[in-house]
């Protein structure tokens, strides 16, 4: 696999992150890593929205549901309308992993193209706004291109407060 890292946070990725960039898991791995396949429906969002809370519910982090809920719908938003508009027929795939005090969500889609925060000064704009709140609730958030295979957007949260 080659990958690429590329946006405005890209680099503050954590090493620890690394299976849920990679192929799909088989193997044990050092931390827990759960795996959810999408199609492109509109169902999407609320099936990840679903997975997130059932998934953070087991790791006994449900205080971290809500703000996990609102990344992985915007991630999983995103992928639909921008990534999936291209290639209709293809799936993504949303990653949870987590890691002492931390969560990372993870959307992979088919799109090379770079995710692109809308204007912020538009306050009635009524699309445009979903990587804004991915910052606003995550510590931070970047995106992996992965040549010839798409790209993986992810944000990590913190769930020690």
């Amino acid at each position: 696999m080659t990958a690429d890292l590329a946006g405005r946070r890209a680099g503050a990725a954590p090493s620890w992150a690394t299976p849920a960039f990679g192929p799909a898991s088989t193997g044990p791995s050092s931390a827990p890593l759960a795996t959810c396949a999408l199609h492109g429906a509109s169902a999407s969002a609320s099936a990840a929205r679903d997975f997130t809370a059932h998934t953070l519910g087991g790791w006994g982090l449900g205080g971290l549901i809500d703000d996990a809920q609102l990344v992985v719908s915007e991630l999983v938003t995103n992928a639909l309308r921008h990534a999936l508009s291209a290639v209709p027929d293809a799936h993504i795939q949303l990653r949870l992993l987590t890691q002492g005090p931390h969560v990372l969500c993870a959307v992979h889609d088919p799109s090379e193209r770079a995710p692109l925060p809308g204007p912020s000064d538009d306050e009635f704009a009524e699309s445009g706004r979903g990587l804004h709140l991915i910052e606003a609730v995550s510590l931070t958030w970047g995106w992996i291109l992965i040549r010839g295979r798409g790209k993986i957007v992810w944000a990590l949260l913190d769930h020690s407060a």
